[in-house]
């Protein structure tokens, strides 16, 4: 037989034990006062009138002791509870760093600062990058000139310049030609050598060669730009302005923003450190020289369940928070989430459940150990009876009972529900008053008593009904 030992119970009588190995006994001492209380029975027995009092006189005090060593089976209302240990931690969390390496040049939060989403936290040191973004903006806003120039076309004095040259050429070229032809009649005549024609000859194609070059220029300057030289001009600002936007981004850089609204909880930096870039997952404990600081938003509680019990948390769950700081101060909360995979934690399977705690645990800190009790089901007014007074002997749960008629100790069977602080719920085989014990009683033998009531029982099962 196996005693069924939930949690200890403070000034409770000793639990009781098995079979083999019984529950305790009142003494030796006790056993002689009883045999000694029978035999002064027996003696006073055959003294009449007499002695049927003085045994009734016994009787009373031998069912007084057998009181004392019960308890009344009570009416209790019961709610279900799992505690598990737990801890504070932050809904978001972050190490925030910046996007390049560099020296830290002032720092503008310290640890405990309450930041918003975007607000400058610190800035670093990149060199001279403001003189640099001044040279690129006036690169380019000297190829947009010149391109605008190119697109523009010439001026019309330009273009009027050129026409006059092309009116002074087609004149020259008219003059040239005149000259040719009184030339050549007076070569005909023979007034003249044929040299002086071939002089004129040249001097009309030269002029000829003069006009056309004055044409061109002149169809050049209204056409304005060929394309290429436009595209070129084009590809130049292109590439000024990105060289123009990756110095800006570098210079944006340079001061680090929060990412979101919070508080800033570690601080791993000082003005004129060199840090580096990291990841928003690392390890803020490790992340000193690869941070600037760490921010976190809002809190949670994180419990660990074991694999074994976590039929009993649901999501949505009213749970009670009690942190070891303050054990008077509870806090109301509802399961958040539970994970959907387990963990192993010091060699136990659990799965870990997130818990939101209600408005006013705003004394809770990121880090703090807390005592979690999920509510489960209530069972108002369930029957219990002390969990050390629930014997157990090959499955089946028992205990022992003064039967309020003989006033003797009997073997009851029943059927327990839950078991909450030291006490277990009945759910059959007892009623509300009746008295069990927390000890084997003394001079009982319990196999003793299971054998009664294993007779009993069959005798009720084989009695024919009237």
């Amino acid at each position: 037989m196996i005693l069924r030992t939930n949690e200890p119970q403070t000034g409770s009588p000793p639990p009781a034990k098995s079979a083999d190995q019984p529950l305790p006994q009142t003494g030796s001492r006790n056993r002689g006062l009883l045999i000694g209380w029978i035999l002064v029975g027996m003696l006073l027995a055959g003294l009449g009138g007499g002695g049927i009092l003085v045994q009734r006189q016994l009787r009373q005090q031998m069912a007084q002791r057998l009181q004392r060593l019960t308890v009344p089976v009570q009416v209790t209302d019961l709610t279900q509870r799992l505690r598990v240990s737990g801890q504070v931690q932050p809904i978001r969390q972050v190490n925030v760093s910046p996007r390049e390496s560099g020296r830290l040049a002032e720092l503008l939060v310290d640890q405990g600062d309450e930041v918003v989403a975007g607000q400058v936290l610190a800035r670093m040191d990149y060199g001279d990058l403001a003189s640099g973004i001044r040279q690129a903006q006036a690169r380019i806003q000297e190829l947009q000139a010149r391109l605008a120039e190119l697109q523009a076309g010439e001026r019309p004095q330009v273009i009027a310049a050129a026409q006059a040259r092309v009116d002074a050429a087609r004149s020259q070229v008219s003059l040239a030609q005149r000259e040719l032809e009184r030339i050549q009649t007076l070569v005909q005549q023979g007034v003249v050598a044929r040299s002086e024609l071939d002089q004129r000859l040249a001097r009309l194609e030269q002029a000829q060669a003069d006009l056309q070059a004055a044409q061109q220029e002149l169809e050049r300057l209204q056409l304005g730009s060929r394309p290429e030289t436009l595209q070129q001009i084009q590809a130049q600002i292109a590439q000024a302005e990105a060289e123009l936007a990756q110095r800006q981004s570098r210079l944006a850089d340079a001061e680090v923003r929060a990412p979101f609204s919070g508080v800033v909880v570690q601080r791993f930096a000082e003005v004129g450190s060199f840090v580096t870039p990291t990841t928003a997952a690392s390890d803020a404990t490790a992340a000193s020289s690869s941070s600037i600081l760490a921010l976190a938003q809002g809190i949670e509680v994180r419990a660990e369940v074991p694999e074994a019990q976590i039929a009993q948390v649901r999501v949505g769950q009213p749970v009670e928070i009690r942190s070891l700081a303050y054990p008077d101060r509870v806090v109301q909360g509802r399961v958040k989430r539970i994970a959907p995979a387990t963990v192993v934690v010091r060699e136990v399977t659990v799965f870990r459940v997130m818990i939101e705690p209600e408005p006013g645990a705003d004394f809770l800190r990121t880090g703090m150990n807390v005592s979690v009790d999920f509510i489960g089901e209530r069972h108002p007014q369930a029957l219990t009876v002390p969990s050390v007074a629930i014997l157990r002997e090959q499955g089946q749960e028992g205990v022992i009972l003064l039967d309020p008629q003989t006033q003797r100790p009997v073997y009851r069977p029943v059927e327990t529900g839950l078991t909450q602080g030291g006490i277990t719920q009945v759910l059959s085989g007892l009623q509300a008053g009746d008295r069990v014990f927390t000890a084997l009683p003394p001079g009982v033998n319990l196999e003793t008593l299971i054998r009664q009531e294993q007779d009993r029982s069959e005798t009720a099962q084989v009695k024919p009904h009237p």
